[in-house]
């Protein structure tokens, strides 16, 4: 008898190990019929459905399956998750009851939702076995709104994390989830800055991911934002239809990779026009876009510098070096990084983790491009570039926290550790030094904050900790809201490849 219980309990074990986290998706038993909010749709090939207020609920239900053998195992993690489908600018909460009894198994605290962005519930194995018994209704609570989520996806394995589903996934081996989660569509995110984060993260973990993994992510990420013939296909951060055209400087980072794998695809040349036709050589900004941002260091002057190279455009790279240097001399003030400066001068978000993250991962990742190129290695202004690498790595160590990272506003441990800005600020450290700019101090400390991240992931390999995208304005950021994000993880990715690939 205990031969045979030992038996099962390693083939349940190795099981575990094969299948991964376990996720099961919900059957929708019942969902409000409403429409879908004006001007905005669910991402190409997806469906959705809405969860309403109290009354007009969403019900789920599941067969447990694929869950009943590890319900009695207490190494076990559990998770209801859901995630957005269309973008929301504002506050939501969410009650998750069963259905039967009417017991409150928790909140979900949902505020400046992005499309693919998931939001989970922590429950106990006894709430697991409950909701497989009963099911659960998930409502609106204290506002008159809808928010939908994703739907069963006509039950797309591929796809199944984004589902409202239950996960079971063991403590241990957060890192290779972290690893499964990335080289898959369940690292997907909105095409932009969002999902550029991401692209670059997988394309930098070819060298390490086992054969052709990465590429292969690479082409199912893509294939959702392009048609057999080239042509971009998505929504903007607005979640409003932005097919054939770029809306505006964020939506451009993408194309980085893109260039990188295709230099001759057709978005590349029509990126060129679009820089073209809205690019002010004055201000050495878009046009249209008043404001100058650390973001566009990253989103703008290091796909720029990219094309640059793969398409010998002395040119761009000119312009490149220029997106460069203009940050530095609006947004920086001493040991001051600023976010955004307003055509009146103004500087808002001093200091903020992501700038540091989109100005330090845009200049070494344009330098890096222009070194390799070697006939741009020394166009004017490279030096520039090499000696404010230098200078924003020195700052941006001297306010590192005791624990390795860095607070959501740098040199203000009040505002708590953020896990994508600190992911972000050490890869750049970590590039810089492999690339032998940087000395190796860097690269240890980058490798010191890869290991105190890893705390930071779900069961399943999520980066938890992040702060909301600034939709929500200072107080969101201010405030210590954080979600699990995959364009976290593309951050963290970039370092971690950085760390771990040959040097």
């Amino acid at each position: 008898m205990v031969v045979c219980l030992r038996l099962i309990i390693w083939r349940r074990s190795r099981k575990m190990r094969e299948n991964d986290a376990i996720y099961e998706a919900a059957e929708i038993i019942a969902a409000p019929v409403l429409a879908l909010p004006e001007q905005k749709r669910v991402p190409r090939g997806w469906s959705a459905v809405p969860i309403g207020v109290t009354g007009n609920e969403l019900k789920l239900k599941w067969s447990g399956l694929s869950l009943q053998p590890f319900l009695d195992n207490p190494g076990m993690s559990a998770r209801l998750r859901v995630s957005i489908a269309v973008e929301i600018r504002e506050a939501l909460r969410v009650e998750a009851c069963l259905l039967d009894s009417g017991r409150r198994l928790g909140i979900f605290d949902i505020r400046y939702a992005y499309v693919f962005e998931p939001f989970e519930l922590p429950l106990s194995l006894a709430q697991v076995k409950a909701a497989i018994q009963e099911g659960i209704g998930l409502n609106i609570v204290d506002a008159e709104a809808a928010l939908w989520v994703f739907d069963d996806l006509a039950k797309d394995d591929a796809r199944r994390f984004f589902t409202p589903h239950l996960m079971l996934a063991e403590e241990g081996g957060r890192t290779e989830q972290f690893r499964k989660r990335l080289l898959s569509l369940d690292s997907l995110q909105p095409f932009g800055w969002f999902e550029g984060c991401v692209l670059d993260g997988l394309y930098d973990m070819r060298p390490i991911a086992e054969p052709g993994h990465a590429d292969q992510a690479l082409s199912g990420h893509l294939r959702q934002y392009f048609d057999d013939e080239g042509k971009l296909r998505y929504e903007d951060l607005m979640g409003r239809p932005a097919d054939g055209r770029f809306s505006g400087m964020e939506s451009t980072l993408p194309v980085a990779v893109v260039a990188k794998r295709q230099p001759d695809h057709p978005v590349v040349d029509q990126l060129i026009s679009y820089w073209d036709a809205n690019l002010s050589a004055e201000k050495g900004t878009l046009s249209r876009e008043s404001a100058i941002t650390a973001e566009g260091a990253y989103t703008m002057g290091y796909p720029m510098a990219v094309i640059a190279s793969k398409r010998q455009n002395e040119q761009l790279a000119r312009m490149a070096v220029r997106q460069a240097l203009v940050r530095r001399d609006k947004l920086t003030d001493g040991r001051d990084l600023y976010g955004i400066v307003r055509e009146s001068g103004q500087r808002e978000m001093r200091n903020w983790a992501r700038s540091y993250t989109w100005y330090m991962l845009g200049l070494v990742r344009t330098w890096i491009q222009l070194r390799a190129s070697r006939q741009y290695a020394e166009l004017p202004g490279v030096r520039e570039i090499e000696e404010e690498i230098k200078r924003i790595s020195e700052v941006a160590l001297s306010r590192r926290e005791a624990g390795g990272l860095w607070s959501c506003f740098l040199g203000e441990p009040e505002t708590g550790i953020e896990t994508s800005g600190s992911a972000g600020i050490a890869a750049a450290l970590a590039l810089g030094a492999r690339h032998g700019l940087l000395p190796q101090a860097s690269f240890d400390i980058a490798r010191e904050a890869l290991q105190a991240l890893e705390r930071y992931l779900t069961p399943d390999g999520i980066l938890a900790g992040v702060c909301q995208h600034n939709c929500g304005g200072l107080q969101l950021q201010r405030g210590g809201y954080r979600v699990l994000s995959q364009m976290g993880m593309g951050l963290m990715a970039q370092l971690y490849a950085a760390i771990h690939s040959e040097r």
